[in-house]
């Protein structure tokens, strides 16, 4: 074990990406933390029977069986989450393999590295102050103490065996799609009264406390959950048939309706066919999406977040698109870049493609988003539109200029499979979009603070506007930035590891 994580130490300090590697590390390292201290808190408050969404309203008689009524869903929505965000434990096997390293010591290393998700320490860290909480406020009821310890084990053993799950739900996104709809129409049930699944939530997961000894059966589904995963690494950890690659009939889309964008059309193009053809874009693509409902985050708590925060969720919602795929520009094209740079290629329309492909998508997502959040007001419309400005004028050129040091290949031909670089989403296209973000919240908080929320909204729209009137200025600092950083781009892109 020592000697694997040796290995994986030398290489992120050896790869061309490691000041990148650096800072996203020290980033999710402040990450952790703030989800620690939150899961600490939401654990002490729900403990006690508060609600964070309403804090002087009346507390919960019984935290108890409130936790219980909704567990269910909570580990369903885990099981979606852990498949968007949470990757898959990745190793190089092919320079492992020839290695005398055993088989099974690398794939307990791979399992291990699971063990310490912040999936899996937010469930720790909430349920132990809620559990102390419940035993020290008399209250909550009188509570015996090993009832309680059985009963969090269950819990522990039933949301590290959605730790593994999600690795056996690798490559299945129908069935994971299946499982979001099912918990919604389970939810809407309940909400139109006709029929409540956590009355049976509640018998099922009390029976932990009330029958310790049903202990056993979350244990047991857990080892069984692992070893399955440790029978399926054994069953992919080869060159034959862990690295395969598999070849499908390629289906030709000419697009031809994107010819009147001249030299970009090639460009856009290729950038819609590997969102059609490639899992890995598609589901960039759909995260984009589904940011459109992040602004109901801050809405839900915006007593605590205030207006800034209800802003900053609504910046997010039209800017998903914008984060999550052209964030990666251009590590899409990493396979075939030294190709594309001896071809008669100027960076100046490659760069406008990918800005013109992030127009379009912010468009779509801002006409969605003003759709969705009209319900509430027009001031939400108008911060919805604002935002997309933003986005659009401001926001789609630091992204493609912060590109220009992005050194992380994407390797598009490679299986999905559990020893595959598979997922999507990726922090860095986070951490990257932090310096951006905090312009315009700094205008609109001292605008709002001054005079009001619509003034600060306009202020934030005008900004965007004036980056739209200014575009040929920041595509020439951007190219200047690419050329720079080509000849370093191409020796990370040829790296392997």
């Amino acid at each position: 074990m020592f000697r694997l994580t040796s290995l994986q130490w030398k290489s992120f300090f050896r790869s061309a990406s490691v000041a990148s590697g650096l800072f996203s590390k020290i980033i999710m390292f402040f990450w952790i933390i703030y989800a620690t201290l939150m899961s600490l808190a939401l654990g002490f408050i729900h403990g006690v029977g508060g609600s964070v969404v309403d804090p002087e309203g009346d507390r919960y008689p019984d935290p108890f069986s409130w936790i219980n009524e909704e567990i269910f869903y909570l580990l369903g929505y885990l099981i979606i989450f852990r498949y968007i965000f949470q990757k898959i434990p990745v190793l190089n096997i092919r320079a492992l393999l020839l290695t005398p390293l055993k088989k099974s010591k690398v794939i307990r290393y791979a399992m291990n590295q699971t063990f310490f998700s912040m999936f899996n320490l937010i469930a720790v860290f909430y349920l132990i102050p809620f559990s102390l909480f419940l035993i020290s406020e008399p209250e909550n009821g009188s509570f015996e103490l090993l009832n309680i310890a059985m009963w969090n084990i269950s819990i522990f053993a039933i949301v590290y065996t959605t730790n593994f799950t999600n690795i056996l739900l690798n490559k299945k996104d129908r069935l994971v799609i299946g499982i979001g709809i099912l918990l919604a129409s389970m939810k809407g049930l309940e909400y139109f009264e006709i029929l409540d699944f956590s009355i049976y939530s509640k018998i099922i997961f009390n029976s932990f406390y009330e029958t310790p000894i049903f202990v056993v059966i979350p244990i047991a589904l857990l080892a069984y959950t692992y070893l399955s995963v440790h029978r399926f690494f054994t069953n992919n950890l080869s060159i034959d048939t862990g690295l395969n690659v598999e070849v499908k009939e390629a289906k030709m889309n000419n697009f031809n309706w994107l010819d009147s964008f001249g030299n970009m059309s090639v460009f856009l193009k290729n950038d819609l066919r590997l969102i059609m053809r490639t899992k890995r874009a598609r589901s960039a693509t759909i995260m984009g999406a589904l940011f459109v409902l992040y602004g109901f985050i801050f809405m839900g708590a915006d007593e605590v977040y205030g207006d800034t925060g209800v802003f900053f969720g609504l910046l997010f919602s039209t800017g998903g698109f914008m984060m999550t795929f052209c964030g990666m520009v251009p590590s899409w094209d990493s396979k075939h870049y030294p190709l594309m740079m001896c071809q008669n290629i100027t960076y100046l329309d490659y760069l406008k493609s990918k800005w013109y492909l992030g127009l379009i998508g912010t468009l779509l997502m801002t006409i969605l988003a003003s759709i969705i959040y009209s319900y509430f007001g027009l001031f939400y419309v108008v911060a919805v539109i604002c935002s997309g400005l933003y986005n659009i004028g401001l926001n789609s050129f630091f992204t493609l200029w912060s590109g220009a040091f992005n050194r992380m290949a994407i390797d598009l031909d490679s299986n999905k499979n559990a020893f595959g670089d598979k997922k999507a989403f990726n922090s860095k296209t986070l951490i990257l979009m932090i310096p951006q973000l905090i312009v315009p919240l700094v205008v609109y908080y001292f605008v709002s603070k001054s005079f009001d929320e619509f003034i600060a909204a306009y202020c934030v729209g005008i900004l965007g506007l004036t980056g739209i009137f200014f575009r040929n200025i920041f595509f020439n600092i951007i190219v200047k930035t690419y050329k720079s950083q080509k000849y370093s781009a191409l020796d990370a892109y040829k790296q392997t590891n």
